[in-house]
């Protein structure tokens, strides 16, 4: 439990390209739903989602990929 880190940097790929990166609370980064609301929400992020989002692959407390 010590070795555990509080804040978690989660990659966030579009199409697989990276797109930028999240530092959350490391309860937080295995939450799939509030992970996808926190980067369809960043400006650098949304600007790569306009089209309808087809699969979105989550990996907890690593990364999220949206597959457009």
């Amino acid at each position: 439990a010590l070795l555990q880190e509080d804040i978690v940097t989660i990659i966030v790929q579009v199409n697989g390209r990276l797109r930028g990166n999240l530092s959350v609370d490391h309860q937080q980064s295995i939450d799939q739903s509030a992970i996808q609301d926190l980067a369809q929400a960043d400006a650098k992020i949304s600007q790569w989602l306009t089209t309808p989002i087809k699969k979105t692959i989550f990996v907890p407390g690593k990364l999220i990929n949206f597959v457009i």
